[in-house]
């Protein structure tokens, strides 16, 4: 979801390298810089010190099936924001719009912001999934003590249960990524960002922005996030156990073939809904992030709805997402699985 072009990192000369300052030692916002990244570090390594023993295994899952999925789907990533913010992209199909943008900027145009993608869904990835999981227990409880307490045993509810830990969860990881989305978004949507390298980008856009660029789009990112997340994780969990059920209650054994074809199935399901209902705020997200300025994200919103596609404007470029969810969630949920049953944890629906 960047720019116009995007180069092999570090390929300049050393006398262009020389001729250039380093964004990072003349900012002002270093300290703030600093200060983040400390911050950030203290409140993973809080929540990991206050998760129940071998509770690491779910963030390691989590983190590296994120970072996979989302990183080898980063090309279709690129074409859906660059149709998204760009008009001139926006009446092309998805396959001409990867021409477009290969013959304008190269074919590692569509390579463009990888560099934020991997970092960012990492730590996302880890927390949102490490949250979700460990967050079970806690979540269970609170609705078993609302059924007591408002004398409504519907109250308690598993799927009920699994929607809070999935917001609580989405919440948490809208904070990790929302400052990767920001440099992703802005590498692949603005034509000066594109040359540039994951730190270049980050001190440019503090330099010239201020730090705030980085978070303006979080209301946008928990629009997107927590119904991704909810949607994704909670319907994965209950299509699994759900599956498992029906297949041993048909007296089948469950095999190694069906640990595959179960969770493979799950993934594709939760992967349709979790699109849908995360998309408005992706398009939100790709809008608020690709623009400099202080416009705030529901200004965004009330532009799109007062404009000549109303409520469907929310759902522009959703065909190639529709093939980038697809293949991300699918993916991620299956490493996911896999993972998990690698470090000694149950299979997802089984445990």
């Amino acid at each position: 979801e960047d720019s116009l072009k995007t180069t092999t990192s570090l390929e300049s000369s050393p006398t262009d390298a020389a001729s250039k300052s380093n964004p990072v030692e003349h900012s002002k916002d270093g300290p703030i810089i600093a200060t983040m990244v400390l911050l950030l570090s203290l409140a993973v390594g809080t929540v990991l010190k206050l998760s129940p023993a071998g509770a690491w295994r779910y963030y390691l899952a989590g983190g590296i099936c994120a970072s996979t999925s989302h990183a080898v789907t980063t090309p279709i990533d690129v074409v859906k924001t660059r149709q998204q913010v760009d008009p001139w992209l926006q009446e092309k199909s998805m396959w001409q719009a990867t021409l477009a943008i290969v013959k304008e900027g190269g074919p590692f145009a569509l390579l463009a912001g990888l560099g934020p993608t991997f970092i960012g869904y990492l730590i996302e990835g880890g927390v949102k999934f490490g949250i979700y999981e460990v967050s079970k227990p806690v979540t269970k409880r609170f609705v078993a003590g609302l059924a007591s307490f408002f004398s409504n045993p519907a109250l308690d509810s598993r799927i009920l249960s699994l929607v809070l830990c999935g917001f609580i969860s989405g919440s948490a990881a809208s904070l990790m990524l929302s400052p990767m989305e920001a440099l992703r978004i802005r590498m692949v949507s603005d034509a000066k960002f594109s040359d540039m390298n994951l730190v270049q980008a980050g001190s440019t856009m503090i330099k010239q922005e201020g730090i705030r660029s980085l978070l303006k789009g979080l209301p946008a990112m928990f629009w997107k996030q927590v119904p991704y997340t909810i949607t994704k994780n909670c319907s994965f969990d209950i299509f699994c156990s759900w599956l498992y059920q029906v297949w041993m209650g048909l007296g089948y054994a469950v095999t190694a073939n069906a640990k595959f074809a179960i969770p493979l199935v799950s993934a594709a399901l939760a992967a349709v809904l979790s699109c849908i209902s995360s998309h408005p705020g992706d398009m939100l997200l790709s809008l608020v992030n690709a623009h400099e300025g202080t416009k705030r994200t529901r200004d965004f919103a009330k532009e799109i709805y007062d404009g000549k596609d109303g409520v469907k404007g929310f759902f522009v470029g959703i065909k190639p997402r529709f093939v980038h969810v697809m293949l991300i969630v699918t993916v991620q949920l299956m490493i996911y699985d896999f993972t998990k049953r690698l470090v000694g944890i149950a299979a997802t629906g089984m445990g």
